[in-house]
Order: structure tokens, then C-alpha cells, then sequence
């Protein structure tokens, strides 16, 4: 996936995706899959904004059951059976505990009839798909056995138990990566550090786009993507970028939510563990208390997932002690025998999500996807924006994106990506524990050369998941800047303003102060 601008210019696409997080991935994948060529542009660095902030899990729709929503339920089993399938070396099975309390809609009898319906709907959707059922099945508990597994819980009222079967993405970066990596096998283009200034209009009557005016934000140089449609998947940024990119012409309404999640020094469980907040529900048949998730992730706990109202614009954001204090105080309320502290924290995880309305007053999330056509809003033709919320159905909402792009065409070409293995590209290496100095060296000539990780923070922070769960060692930090510095010829101020600022976005003191003493011991 080596960078190369020439080969966006001077042909004609069939579709150019704005945006390299999950959907926009998952887009050009589907779209390249069918054999539309297909160009893929990222201002940034791939999943580098609300992609990134994840709590690691594939969600299979149990909840949207307490929504009677069963549309949505089903669309999530399918999607996870999917994930589960197609990318058995990125998702994997994960056990949810969650404790009953009395006997009415939070009782056992109740939580043991919602994963009775959540697992024969499993059933059927495996047998609808063409596929053998065999889905885990959960089990229901004592309140004596939950107390055991889970003794942090809150007591009052307890009156039991269930443990169902979710999944888990382990390496979230590394899947959108190699999501984008089958893209470009099936003839795709993508870039990263392009930004999408302009989008370019038909003549003479100017109904439809003929692609977009774009900047190499490495070198300043400016060039036109020429395409049949465009496809807008840049997250929280959608609304924004589509009045800077098509002005008075074209129009879309975001609110906005502050989404946090947060990498812990606590031990992981053998499961995930669900465990009340203080904040009302928005379920149509239990209005009890909303859910925090307490998740295993590489031998940590990561807690999430909380929602803040957002008044801000949809640029980048500081790591927020404030909102990380308000989070650990909430979670402490709900879970105080973890007795979880600001300095248990290694890494927040956070990002803008579309909000329920215009302005998400309540920070309540949007609770489906959108797939906006331009043509019905605004008139114009081959325009299409997506306002995506939840990892787990972004390769549902790309098929549906690409098939009515297809549709506006008057063409039709069936969607493969439910049924096509995704690899696990050995030129993506993950893990750098234990590796020795010429070992690193390669891991970042890797991924400069075959993933377009330019910057110190695309390495340290998405190519590898160690400096996040603080196993990270100074060494091992250094070698890795030095070898950027080297390729890219950084001058000694620049390595320590790139080592800053990776260092500031880490939360815990105490590992912060570790690893400067051990680059000071070293350095750099």
C-alpha cells in the first residue's frame, strides 16, 4: 500500500472515498471488491481519529433487543458472524458477564429470555446466510456465583446472573489497515496526508460532481482527482468538510458527542464485564441505568463507554484531564471495589461521534447510521455522505453506500465482502516486545514503506499497541524515533517536539515519568 500520488491523477474513477477510518476503509474495499476503480484520500494519518477511540468490541446487537429494534439486532449478529468468519486473526469470541438485579426487567428471568432470543436469532441468521449455527450458548447464574466471579459489583438487590458470547477486535488500527490493504490488491488507490479541498462540479449544468481539487499536505502540491461520484467518510467531520468542500451548493446537519475510552493498568477479567452508571437508559423497555464495559484488551482492563455533549468544533482534541477525572469519578460511583485511579490510567481513547440531533444536548449518540444522496437533497448527482456510528456494521452501511451509488448509475454488481476472506498481510507487524534494536529498525521500514506511517505518532501510537497498554520500554521508544529521525532526517529539536508529543497524549503520570527518565538515560 506504498504511497503513490501519480496514480490518482491523469485517469478517471468510478468512485474517490474522503476519509480513511472503518467506513471509509470499508467502502473502498466493497467498491473495489465489485471492480469499480477507486481512489481513497485521508487528510491524516488511516484510522487516526474516531476510528481509533474503540473499545475493542464487535457488538452483536444484544442490547438493541431492549429497543425492540430487531432490524438493527439482526444486522449486528450478521455483521459480527461476518467479522468472525472473514477475519478469524483480527476477531475473536469474547464472554459478557452482566448481573441481574430483582426480579422485574433487570431480573434474571428477563436477562435469560433476552439471550434466549438473542441466540436463536443467531440461529436463524446462520441458517438464513448458508452457514452452520453454533453459536456459544450463555448461561444463567446465582446471585452467590455472579458475586463470585464479578466482586466488585454492587450487591443492592442482586439476584444473579448471565454470561453470553460477544466478539472482540483485537487490533482495531491494524483491521482498518489491512481492510484497506485488500482495496488496493483489487486495484484500489490510497493515501494518506491528501486533503479534499474542493469538490469539482459537472458543465454546463453543474447537477452532478466530477471529482474533487486535492492538496499533498507532505509537499504543498496541488492536483484534481477526477471521478463519477464521491463518497463522504470523514466521521465527525462530514458536515464541516461538505460545507468547505461543495460551499452553498450542498448541505448536512452533524451533532456532535465527546465518546471516551479508557486503557487501564487494572488486570484484565476472563470476560467483559457490564456494570451500571448513575445515567438513565434510553431502552423503550427498561429505563434502568445505562452500562459501563469493563473489557479485556491484551491483558488490561479498558473501561467505556461514556458520552459528553460537545460544543466544540470537530477539529482534533487534547487529551482532557477534566473529562478523564469526570469518567473515572463515574465509573468509581458504579464499581467502587476496583478502586480505579487517575494514575491507573495508561491511555484515553477518545473521539467525536454523531450525536442524536443537531446539537446532542444530552450527548446522546445517533443510534443508526445515515447514508446521505446528495442528488434527493440537494441535486446534485454522485454525491454521497455518510454519517457512520458503530464499527461493527460499517461494512453494512458500505454495501448499502455502493449499492445505491449503483443504483443511480443503473447498474448492478453484487457485493462480495460478505463472503470474502480478509488476509493478514505479514508486512503489517504489530507486536515490538522483546524485539531487538535491528528488529525495530525493520518494524518501522515496514510500515514507512508498505502502510504510509510517516510520523512518529502513526508508529507509536497505531502500528503497535505497546506504548498504549504501557509495556513500552524507553529503549525500545528511542530506537524507534531515531529510526524515523534517520529516514526522514529530522534535526534533534524536531525528534524531541515528535517525542512530546506523543507523550502528552499518554494519561498516567507515573508511566510518563518513566519513560522520560529512561530517555533521558539514553539521550535522545
Amino acid at each position: 500500500m506504498r504511497r503513490d500520488l501519480s496514480l490518482l491523477q491523469n485517469r478517471r474513477f468510478d468512485v474517490v472515498v474522503v476519509g480513511g477510518g472503518i467506513q471509509g476503509a470499508c467502502v473502498a474495499r466493497d467498491a473495489a471488491l465489485r471492480g469499480l476503480s477507486t481512489a481513497l484520500i485521508e487528510q491524516a494519518d488511516f484510522c487516526s481519529a474516531t476510528s481509533h477511540n474503540s473499545l475493542k468490541t464487535i457488538h452483536g446487537g444484544i442490547r438493541y433487543l431492549q429497543h425492540l429494534n430487531f432490524r438493527r439486532a439482526i444486522d449486528s449478529i450478521r455483521e459480527q458472524q461476518i467479522f468472525l468468519r472473514t477475519a478469524p486473526h483480527l476477531v475473536q469470541l469474547l464472554n459478557f458477564l452482566m448481573p441481574a438485579y430483582g426480579y422485574g426487567m433487570r431480573g434474571p428471568l428477563a436477562l435469560g429470555a433476552g439471550i434466549g432470543l438473542f441466540e436463536l436469532l443467531n440461529a436463524l441468521v446462520s441458517l438464513r446466510d448458508g452457514n452452520r449455527p453454533g453459536w456459544p450458548r450463555g448461561r444463567l447464574m446465582r446471585a452467590a456465583a455472579c458475586r463470585a466471579l464479578a466482586p466488585g459489583i454492587d450487591q443492592h438487590g442482586l439476584s444473579g446472573g448471565a454470561v453470553w458470547a460477544g466478539a472482540q477486535v483485537g487490533f482495531a488500527d491494524k483491521a482498518v489497515l489491512q481492510i484497506l490493504q485488500q482495496a488496493v490488491d483489487h486495484g484500489a488507490c490510497a493515501a494518506n496526508r491528501v486533503q479534499a479541498e474542493q469538490l469539482c462540479f459537472s458543465a454546463p449544468d453543474r447537477g452532478s460532481v466530477c471529482g474533487l481539487k486535492a492538496k499533498d499536505m507532505r509537499t504543498g502540491n496541488r492536483f484534481e482527482i477526477q471521478a463519477r461520484s464521491v463518497v463522504n467518510a470523514t466521521g465527525p467531520w462530514a458536515a464541516d468538510w461538505i460545507k468547505q468542500a461543495g460551499g452553498a451548493r450542498l448541505s448536512l446537519k452533524v451533532g456532535l458527542v465527546k465518546s471516551m475510552n479508557l486503557v487501564t493498568s487494572k488486570p484484565a477479567l476472563p470476560y467483559a464485564l457490564a456494570v451500571k452508571s448513575a445515567r438513565a437508559s434510553d431502552s423503550r423497555i427498561d429505563r434502568a441505568k445505562r452500562m459501563f464495559f469493563v473489557v479485556p484488551w491484551q491483558g488490561k482492563a479498558v473501561i467505556g463507554t461514556t458520552h459528553f455533549t460537545y460544543r466544540g468544533s470537530s477539529g482534533s482534541m487534547e487529551t482532557d484531564p477534566d473529562g478523564i477525572a469526570a469518567f473515572v469519578n463515574g465509573f468509581n460511583a458504579a464499581c467502587p471495589a476496583m478502586g480505579l485511579a487517575l494514575d491507573d490510567i495508561l491511555y484515553c481513547y477518545q473521539g467525536l461521534i454523531p450525536g442524536d440531533g443537531e446539537t446532542a444536548e444530552d450527548g446522546a449518540k445517533l443510534h443508526e447510521s445515515k447514508i446521505v444522496d446528495h442528488a434527493a437533497t440537494d441535486g446534485i448527482g454522485g454525491m454521497f455522505s455518510i454519517v457512520s456510528i458503530k464499527w461493527t456494521t460499517a461494512r453494512l452501511t458500505a454495501e448499502q453506500a455502493v449499492d445505491r451509488l449503483l443504483r443511480q448509475w443503473n447498474e448492478h454488481r453484487s457485493c462480495r465482502t460478505r463472503q470474502t476472506p480478509l488476509p493478514d498481510y505479514p508486512d503489517m507487524p504489530h507486536d515490538t516486545c522483546g524485539l531487538s534494536g535491528a528488529q525495530l529498525r525493520g518494524f518501522v521500514a515496514a510500515h514507512t514503506e508498505h502502510t504510509q506511517a510517516f510520523r512518529f505518532s502513526d508508529i507509536i501510537l497505531r502500528r503497535t499497541n505497546d506504548l498504549v497498554l504501557g509495556r513500552m520500554r524507553a529503549k525500545q521508544f528511542a530506537v524507534i524515533l531515531q529510526t524515523l529521525a534517520d529516514h526522514f532526517d529530522w534535526p534533534a529539536e524536531r525528534r524531541r517536539e515528535k517525542a512530546q508529543q506523543v507523550l502528552d497524549r499518554l494519561a498516567s503520570s507515573a508511566f510518563k515519568r518513566t519513560l522520560i527518565n529512561g530517555l533521558e538515560a539514553v539521550r535522545l
